[in-house]
């Protein structure tokens, strides 16, 4: 697995050929744009374009319009499309917004009207019974009149008062009673104050509502289905001027949207006096088609150079995989992608992830069902998603094959491995416990010194010494760690008498050493010069002392940790043979007819659940276990500039 190789580009041009030359740009879909100058020096008369986009207005406008008419935007042809600038795409968002905002604000009235209506019905539903016509009520000089509601339980209490009022209920429910109640004007205040402390919510009538109740909702119906008629003549005009403005609309967007997005590079463009400067990287192997794009222009120069040649600006990275470890670059964005030069994890991660599951999920059946899943998701929904469960179903079928499982079934694939003459296959997970724990982390072992080989490797690339040879991570890291591991697995497992004074002094004693002193020893090496700090800031032995004492002491801890982490792999061997003992018992105590859906339940629940547990705890295992130890994940992702088609514009 590599990195794309990648050119740096600059394009020298005059001001008169920009809009075509940024066009040019966008359309080779591989150009990733970096600012022409660092820092631009207005006396020397080198700027960056910063200027105002004139198309922000109107793209908004447009798309406003488009929305109110219910268009969904999209990409098309514009050829025949002759707007240009700015202003003339506001001329054309004005003229659609005149007709457009009278039709929706006489369909605003209509609705308004109809919401004003359907409240007063609702109101006046309580009032029923009510044959006095409102005006006549309202009108009173000497009485004062109020609508509205009182909880039943105030209600109640209105008889405990002697003011000069009367309440007269219409309509009642469980909490609430409707009614209005009279007073005398000289009192009115008094009088309101009394029903607001008993919580009375005052319904104001609409000055439309006019008559008794039942002329009143005769009226009011009458007007709510005449406004009704008239917001959807309104829809049908709105479709109809849709239908009549969507073709040149759509051409209008794509145009506009080509424009906005190729200004607003303008502010990565260098200008000085005439002359134009872009600067940016493609993949070298877009070299040829690329340069074919100005081969027609005179005023135009493409240069390239190696992708270190400016040292002001940083190479982005494009992952460059294989067909098995392409979607597990998803995993590895992740994290963070690697510096541009760097080593691309991908195809490590592709097969230990692959590896890792179905030893943790080994299962024939569901491993096959997996797979499928993975088929289907990888074509309707997510290439990268589908094909990592594809790849990791299949796995899953072939530890499944190992273990004899299917579908939880244990005893289905040994008539198979009986008339094959194999008598240590399938493994028995509950017969063979030790056996696969310590599997589990002699795996962990062998992909913790995978990682720091990979880490030396990167490190003596990068002419990082430190890191390379005398960090716990390099040479140094990698003799004490196996020296240890060796050194316990033969004393302990073994019986074999490992630890010597010549093993312990010079495979462990000195590698450990080298770690603590690791940063004056990669000075020595790089700069013939004895430093206690990697800055070169003066550092007392004291202070070295402790601070490499406590920084050694967490990578020892780092090292057992790591590796102890790698039991969970076994732990979830035995987890998942567990559950699925769980479902078999369970489909045993069933009855006849039910066994089946016991069956099927069972293994859905079990899928499901412990397949997210597995490939979260799988990923932990790579990003803290594995990937600390070698990764980085700083570099810049590969952004080309292009025109981005949506219907929301922000």
């Amino acid at each position: 697995m590599a990195i794309e190789e990648m050119e740096l580009v600059t394009i020298v041009g005059l001001m008169s050929e920009l809009d075509s030359v940024l066009l040019k740009c966008c359309e080779s879909g591989c150009f990733h744009m970096e600012p022409a100058f660092v820092s631009a020096s207005e006396s020397h008369g080198l700027k960056l374009l910063n200027d105002k986009n004139p198309y922000d207005v109107p793209l908004k406008g447009l798309a406003s319009i488009a929305t109110s008419l219910g268009i969904k935007l999209k990409e098309t042809d514009f050829s025949e499309c002759s707007l240009e600038s700015g202003e003339d795409f506001s001329s054309f968002c004005d003229r659609l917004e005149k007709p457009l905002a009278e039709l929706s604000e006489k369909k605003q009235k209509a609705l308004q009207i109809i919401s004003e209506r359907k409240g007063a019905v609702i109101q006046l539903n309580h009032l029923k019974g009510l044959n006095e016509e409102f005006d006549r009520i309202f009108s009173c000089r000497h009485v004062a009149v109020r609508v509205g509601k009182l909880p039943l339980e105030s209600r109640e209490k209105l008889e405990f008062y002697d003011q000069e009022f009367f309440f007269v209920p219409f309509d009642t429910d469980r909490s609430f009673c409707w009614g209005m109640y009279f007073c005398p004007c000289e009192i009115k205040d008094i009088v309101d104050d009394l029903f607001k402390s008993m919580y009375f919510e005052r319904i104001v009538i609409p000055d439309f509502v006019t008559g008794n109740t039942a002329e009143a909702f005769e009226r009011i119906n009458a007007e709510i289905d005449e406004n009704t008629q008239k917001v959807r003549a309104y829809d049908d005009s709105l479709s109809g001027f849709a239908k009549e403005h969507e073709e040149e609309i759509q051409q209008a967007f794509t145009k506009l949207k080509f424009k906005h997005d190729t200004f607003d590079l303008r502010k990565n463009v260098g200008a000085l006096k005439d002359k134009i400067y872009i600067k940016g990287f493609i993949p070298k192997k877009n070299h040829k088609s690329f340069e074919k794009l100005f081969e027609d222009s005179r005023t135009v120069s493409v240069v390239f150079m190696p992708p270190e040649a400016d040292a002001s600006c940083t190479p982005p990275t494009v992952l460059k995989n294989s067909w098995f470890a392409k979607p597990f670059g998803m995993l590895v964005e992740m994290y963070g992608l690697p510096d541009y030069g760097g080593f691309n994890p991908t195809g490590f991660v592709a097969i230990t992830y692959s590896l890792l599951f179905g030893i943790m999920f080994g299962d024939l059946g569901q491993g096959f069902l997996v797979f499928l899943l993975g088929l289907f998701i990888g074509r309707k929904m997510s290439p990268q998603m589908g094909g990592i469960m594809s790849r990791v179903g299949i796995s899953s079928m072939i530890f499944g094959t190992l273990y004899g499982s299917v579908f939880g079934f244990e005893e289905l694939l040994d008539p198979m491995y009986e008339s094959l003459g194999i008598d240590f296959l399938p493994l028995k997970i509950f017969k063979q416990t030790n056996f696969i724990l310590l599997t589990a982390v002699a795996i962990g072992i062998a992909l913790i010194v995978i990682s720091i080989i990979i880490n030396i490797y990167v490190g003596f690339k990068q002419k990082d010494y430190e890191r390379a040879v005398f960090g716990c991570n390099g040479i140094a890291g990698l003799v004490f760690y196996t020296s240890v591991v060796v050194g316990v697995v033969g004393t302990m497992l073994m019986d074999i008498h490992i630890m010597s004074k010549p093993f312990v002094v010079f495979l462990i004693v000195i590698p450990a050493l080298c770690i603590f002193c690791r940063v004056p020893f990669a000075a020595a090496m790089k700069y013939r010069e004895f430093r206690l700090s990697e800055d070169g800031e003066k550092m007392t032995i004291g202070n070295f002392i402790v601070e490499n004492f406590f920084e050694m002491f967490e990578y020892v801890l780092s090292y057992v940790s790591n590796t102890m982490s790698f039991l969970r792999v076994g732990g979830f061997v035995l987890s998942h043979a567990g559950m699925m003992l769980v479902v078999m018992t369970l489909m045993d105590g069933a009855a006849l007819a039910a066994q089946p859906l016991v069956a099927v339940l069972g293994n859905a629940f079990v899928m499901v659940m412990e397949g997210m547990i597995v490939a979260i705890q799988i990923i932990r295992l790579e990003f803290y276990e594995i990937f600390s130890r070698f990764y980085d994940g700083n570099g810049k992702p590969f952004d080309p500039v292009g025109v981005r088609f949506s219907s929301q514009v922000d």
